[in-house]
Formats: C-alpha cells, sequence, structure tokens
C-alpha cells in the first residue's frame, strides 16, 4: 500500500511539472508569436457601426468582413499628421504587390463632421489612393465610432486660415477578418513597408 502511495505521488508529480512546464511554454510561444508583429498587437471587440462614405451612401463595417481594414481618425483640415498617415498607408499599397492590394480597405474616419461632409471627403481621400473610403456622420456618430476604439479627439481654436483645429488619437489600428482589432500603429511606427508585412500575415 505504501508502494502504491509512492507511484501514485510520483505520478502527480510529474504531471504537475509538465504542466508548469507547458504553461511556461506556451507563454513564450505567445510572446514570441506577438512580437513577430512590427505594430503593437491589440485585442479589441468592435461593435458594428455605420456612417455615410465620400459619395453619400451609407456603410457600415460589417461590410467588409473577410477583409482586414485599416481604420484612421482624422479630417480634411489637417496640417501633417493625417496626410502623412494616408500617404503612409498608399505606400502600404504598394508594398504589398498587385497580387494582394485589393484584399484588404483603408478607412478614414473624419472627427470633423461640421466641415467633412461627402463632398469635402471625396476631393480629399482619393488624392492619396482612389481605394480608399472616407467615412463621415452625425457628431453623435463620429463620437461613439471613436469611443468603441478608445480614440480621442477635440476643437482646438487657432488663428490659422482652417479657423479651428482638431487634435486627435494619431494611431492606424489594423481589423482581421473578423471585424477585431488586432494591431495597432501609433506615429513612430509608420513604416509602409513593415506594416506591409504585418498584413501579410494575417491576410
Amino acid at each position: 500500500m505504501k508502494r502504491k502511495n509512492i507511484i501514485i505521488a510520483s505520478f502527480v508529480m510529474l504531471f504537475l511539472v509538465a504542466a508548469g512546464w507547458g504553461v511556461i511554454l506556451y507563454k513564450l510561444w505567445d510572446h514570441k508569436t506577438k512580437n513577430d508583429f512590427y505594430g503593437n498587437s491589440l485585442e479589441m471587440d468592435i461593435p458594428d457601426f455605420t456612417l455615410t462614405d465620400q459619395n453619400g451612401n451609407k456603410v457600415s463595417l460589417s461590410d467588409f468582413r473577410g477583409e482586414p481594414v485599416f481604420l484612421f481618425f482624422g479630417y480634411t483640415h489637417c496640417p501633417d499628421i493625417c496626410p502623412v498617415t494616408l500617404s503612409v498607408l498608399n505606400g502600404v499599397s504598394k508594398e504589398v504587390g498587385e497580387a494582394d492590394k485589393d484584399k484588404f480597405k483603408v478607412l478614414f474616419v473624419t472627427i470633423d463632421p461640421e466641415r467633412d461632409d461627402p463632398e469635402a471627403l471625396k476631393k480629399y481621400v482619393p488624392y492619396f489612393n482612389e481605394s480608399f473610403t472616407g467615412l463621415t456622420g452625425t457628431p453623435d456618430e463620429i463620437k461613439n465610432v471613436a469611443n468603441s476604439f478608445r480614440a480621442f479627439y477635440m476643437r482646438e481654436e487657432s488663428d490659422s486660415e482652417a479657423g479651428y483645429l482638431m487634435g486627435h488619437t494619431s494611431a492606424v489600428y489594423l481589423l482581421d477578418k473578423n471585424g477585431k482589432v488586432v494591431l495597432r500603429y501609433p506615429q513612430d511606427r509608420m513604416d509602409p513597408k513593415s506594416i506591409a508585412g504585418d498584413l501579410k500575415k494575417i491576410l
């Protein structure tokens, strides 16, 4: 009986050791997998939303299920960050090549609906890439979408010709084919080639 208890205890000990190593190895693998991306790993579910595109059509996030989506908050009167970021995303389109350039979408959501109606977006967004989609809506609609991404924006009075500026979150979000945010690109991670490398991994 004593021998049997020793054998059982040994098996239990071996099981616990194996389980412990399993947890350690999984965490190491999971950490390595997340660090394989250029962007910052982020897991965030986004509720579906509907806004108006530059052609005056209603567009929902769920319309893009089945393909990755880059989403960026900005506005057409932005003096620097927005045009630079849209140029970077156009560079991503070039980096992925002809075979994959139509397998993802770029959504530019204005945080200045007072000035950015569909007509203003139609003049601005396609300048960077004709496949990009500009989205606008009511102030409440824009606020709800921004809140779901935990994005910040605020009006800043200015003496510039634009009349006022908008301070806003400048990161780009990458959503996977299921509409879930998986990566976030702050302004210090705006290399088109590296972003394209991330995109190819989830296509």
